[in-house]
């Protein structure tokens, strides 16, 4: 998880006095608005229960005001601290820190849990399923009520994620998946009426798709997604193969529909964000969109050609705090030469492409390891599984059994950028 604080906000208190709320993004995204008293009072909490000699510095308390540079000077050691939480896995998937972001996210939504609500995640086919939650239901207990509600067996609904998309004319964009220690329905009140939420296939690889086609309800979960991707033309396939799978939608053989268009390049593949690139030539800016899908980050030119970077070819990439729209990838262009390969688009679709490049590659390890399916892995956001308001009695018992966290590692140089861990040398 990326976490940022990129802003801060003057309150005022009904006795007029005022204090300073900084802003916390998670993944790119708004998540909530705290005080430094609430941060500190964390790290408190955090000092007696961790180990917290490799975290950042927590900003001392001052006696007096602080100035505008002073409060500058916080908001940036506040954010190296929150983000060296992300990447120390035992502090960031503990009951604490989650309970923490989880109760700051329902205070910044002004949310009290008093009666159940009706939540709408589409299809899709854009069906609606209303599901009763409570408000500060995290996503994992979203999914399951969708997926019951649906009737997808409890053992496929892993293969499955909850994704916030936006409208953007006659089509929905992918903004991003939704992280495990989030509240759906606080995060959608939030934004405005443009955004929804879609329950879709959660995983990269069609390898997985043998065993959805054997159960009737996510055989047709897969058939319509790839008719959606179609129509929305986040892959277009030959005309021979779309008259085809044409003849087999008209005659509803949604198995054989899934195999044909399995074939097709871009099948699977997630159409991210545009953007620029300095690819092929370095010293020249050209547009692109860019997808994610089948072990290859691919950048599609407006000619309509297309370039791939595999990702056993990809030894890192970097996110620049001081170049916030940016995310440089080191690639091995050919043998024993590497190059930066920049990518310039919004800083939102930087962290989507940065968190889609971390799940494929998660993935990619998991089938490598010859390892099935398992929940707690095939999630792309995390390897943080929150416990639900059902069972917080039991906190202490839970986090024994918490699955360990995502494999990549991130640290932090004196230029304050953010690296992120691909293929090691001896994979390349």
């Amino acid at each position: 998880m990326f976490f940022s604080i990129p802003h801060t906000k003057e309150t005022k208190e009904e006795d007029g006095s005022q204090y300073t709320t900084y802003q916390v993004h998670v993944n790119g995204a708004v998540h909530s608005s705290v005080r430094y008293s609430q941060l500190h009072k964390l790290n408190e909490q955090l000092q007696k229960r961790f180990d917290t000699s490799k975290l950042s510095e927590f900003p001392p308390k001052k006696i007096f005001s602080l100035s505008d540079m002073e409060k500058e000077d916080r908001r940036l050691m506040l954010e190296l601290y929150i983000q060296s939480i992300g990447q120390c896995a035992e502090i960031a998937k503990s009951n604490l820190f989650v309970d923490f972001l989880v109760q700051s996210q329902k205070e910044y939504n002004k949310h009290t849990d008093k009666e159940p609500v009706s939540f709408v995640v589409f299809l899709p086919d854009l069906r609606e399923i209303s599901v009763e939650v409570q408000g500060s239901d995290y996503t994992p207990e979203i999914l399951t009520a969708v997926g019951n509600a649906v009737g997808v067996p409890r053992d496929m609904q892993a293969y499955f994620g909850l994704f916030l998309l936006k409208e953007v004319g006659q089509k929905k964009m992918l903004v991003r998946r939704l992280q495990d220690l989030e509240c759906p329905y606080l995060t959608l009140k939030s934004l405005d009426n443009k955004h929804s939420i879609e329950m879709r296939r959660g995983y990269w690889s069609k390898e997985f798709e043998n065993d959805l086609m054997k159960n009737s309800i996510t055989l047709h979960l897969l058939y319509v997604e790839c008719i959606r991707n179609i129509e929305d033309r986040w892959f277009m396939p030959k005309s021979d193969n779309l008259k085809k799978l044409k003849q087999l939608k008209t005659a509803g053989m949604k198995e054989q529909f899934i195999k044909l268009a399995q074939t097709e390049h871009f099948y699977g593949h997630s159409w991210l964000c545009n953007g620029t690139v300095n690819y092929p030539a370095e010293d020249e800016q050209v547009e692109v969109k860019v997808y994610c899908g089948s072990e290859k980050l691919t950048f599609v030119y407006e000619d309509g050609q297309s370039i791939a970077l595999p990702l056993t070819r990809i030894k890192c990439w970097k996110l620049f705090s001081e170049k916030k729209d940016c995310l440089s990838i080191e690639f091995l262009v050919m043998k024993d030469t590497l190059r930066w390969v920049d990518v310039f688009t919004t800083f939102s679709s930087v962290i989507l492409i940065s968190m889609s490049l971390q799940s494929m590659l998660d993935e990619m390890l998991l089938l490598r390891s010859g390892k099935g399916l398992e929940l707690t892995k095939i999630r792309a956001n995390s390897g943080y599984l929150p416990i639900s308001n059902k069972d917080r009695k039991n906190k202490e018992q839970e986090t024994n059994r918490r699955p360990k966290a995502p494999s990549f590692s991130a640290l932090q140089n004196q230029e304050n950028e953010l690296f992120m861990e691909g293929i090691h040398d001896d994979d390349l």
